[in-house]
């Protein structure tokens, strides 16, 4: 008997994925809306230091997110696909 697409690995990981993309869509979003307020809150020596500290935070942030979760992604879904197989293969052989 033959699983369902939507039960196998690959497609419950490309799920997840998904579901990780929107994640981060979100919190780009309220980035962007903190970035948008900066201009309009405090000045001044300790508005600039947070500034530069809040920079260089965003900042590992959006690399993370666009040079290491895309090839994780892929590496992740690969993962999925050899072990479906492994059992499909297992499976057949009963």
């Amino acid at each position: 008997m033959a699983i369902p697409s939507e039960d196998r690995l690959e497609v419950i990981c490309r799920n997840d994925m998904d579901n990780v993309d929107k994640s981060v869509q979100a919190i780009q979003e309220a980035i962007q809306a903190v970035n948008d307020a900066l201009p309009h809150t405090w000045v001044g020596k300790d508005a600039d230091n947070w500034r530069t500290e809040y920079n260089g935070h965003i900042g590992q942030l959006n690399a993370l997110f666009s040079m290491y979760l895309p090839p994780e992604k892929v590496r992740l879904i690969e993962k999925a696909q050899k072990k479906q197989q492994d059992m499909d293969r297992k499976r057949q052989a009963l």
